[in-house]
């Protein structure tokens, strides 16, 4: 079995998840999972967090 290499990357904005997505195919790398997470409610406006976890054979 090949050992791989993983990067995790986090990504603040929505509309950027595609663009770093492409950007690290383009070198690589296959995305492996996908998570998002985020706060709402309270004086502090929305925000979500988008989490990048991707895999290439060292």
């Amino acid at each position: 079995m090949k050992e791989k290499e993983y990067e995790c990357v986090e990504v603040k904005q929505h509309k950027d998840v595609g663009k770093t997505i492409a950007e690290y195919q383009k070198n690589g790398w296959h995305l492996h999972t996908y998570q998002a997470a985020g706060l709402s409610g309270g004086p502090i406006r929305s925000f979500v967090n988008h989490y990048l976890l991707f895999e290439k054979d060292k």
